[in-house]
């Protein structure tokens, strides 16, 4: 009898399989409707996350046979003085860029959505153009306003007898042109989120708020801005992985300088890896995608209401 119920039990797995087989088969036509995504996700997607782990603990020059090292790459990149002035130029950024990235598109948010401006559709439009132009012809265009003496901004601040300033060429200056030009090119985007969170409240919330006498600060402050609380956090979370992967516009403007005062976490990659340093770019890779991941999910716990937790 047991004999019996493990030959059953033997039988009973084939059979099984057999059966999803056939569930499979049956449904052909959807399968093969969503083989696309799989397709192009293994190999646009997975095959080089799982190739640039592999290579970040292998030294490669991008031509000779790669040579398995282990965690030396990971090592080297922690020690290198590069590396700290790297994440120091980051946190400066930081402090600029996303404090900005909130109040800023919150203003032009609030400006846009009064029902009395005339010509809203007019700057709305004119608020998002920098969103649809290239960034690179954009930092072209800045070299120019940020150049030196014979620089448009310099040009125009000698008439106030200031200046010229080093706007591109000198420690701490440089940081200008580089936050104006990504404040510039994202706040349109911003600002379209803040407006369209301003435009899903509910009207009867604020009508209800005025018949019980509150002033318009007081609606803003108790009403507007709580509401916006999930805009607002996905505006934070995603300005802090914009600033960390910003490449074309110190690219274009600086070039890391001057001496490395505007250099950033891809940038370096492409330094490195274009270096010849292949490795040490993979090693360097995966060390920031873990650092952004650990930044989002604490500001992600630390702006949670009472009620989410």
């Amino acid at each position: 009898m047991l004999h019996a119920q493990r030959l059953g039990g033997i039988a009973a797995v084939p059979a099984s399989s057999r059966s999803r087989l056939a569930e499979v088969a049956r449904h052909w036509r959807e399968y093969l409707c969503i083989a696309p995504f799989f397709v192009l996700f293994a190999i646009f997607f997975a095959y080089p996350v799982a190739w640039s782990l592999v290579l970040s603990f292998q030294r490669w020059d991008g031509i000779n046979t790669p040579r398995w090292v282990g965690w030396d790459n990971y090592q080297f990149i922690l020690r290198d003085s590069l590396t700290r002035t790297m994440l120091a130029n980051t946190l400066v950024l930081l402090v600029i860029l996303v404090p900005l990235g909130l109040i800023l598109p919150l203003v032009f948010g609030v400006l846009l959505n009064v029902s009395f401006l005339r010509l809203r559709g007019l700057f709305r439009t004119l608020i998002f153009i920098p969103v649809v132009t290239s960034t690179v012809i954009a930092g072209m265009v800045f070299r120019i306003i940020f150049g030196g003496v014979n620089g448009w901004l310099n040009g125009a601040l000698s008439r106030f007898h200031l200046g010229p300033f080093p706007w591109l060429t000198a420690e701490g200056w440089a940081r200008v042109p580089i936050a104006t030009l990504t404040i510039w090119g994202g706040l349109g985007f911003s600002t379209l989120i803040v407006l369209g969170g301003l435009q899903s409240i509910d009207q009867e919330i604020f009508d209800a708020a005025r018949i019980d006498g509150a002033s318009p600060r007081q609606t803003f402050w108790q009403i507007t801005l709580p509401l916006l609380r999930p805009v607002l956090v996905f505006l934070l979370i995603t300005s802090t992985i914009a600033t960390m992967v910003m490449f074309a516009q110190p690219y274009v403007l600086t070039d890391g300088g001057p001496r490395n005062n505007t250099l950033t976490p891809l940038l370096y990659i492409y330094r490195v890896g274009f270096g010849g340093r292949i490795g040490d770019a993979a090693a360097l890779s995966f060390l920031l995608s873990v650092l952004m991941l650990l930044i989002t999910m604490t500001q992600f716990f630390l702006t949670r209401s009472r009620e989410d937790a």
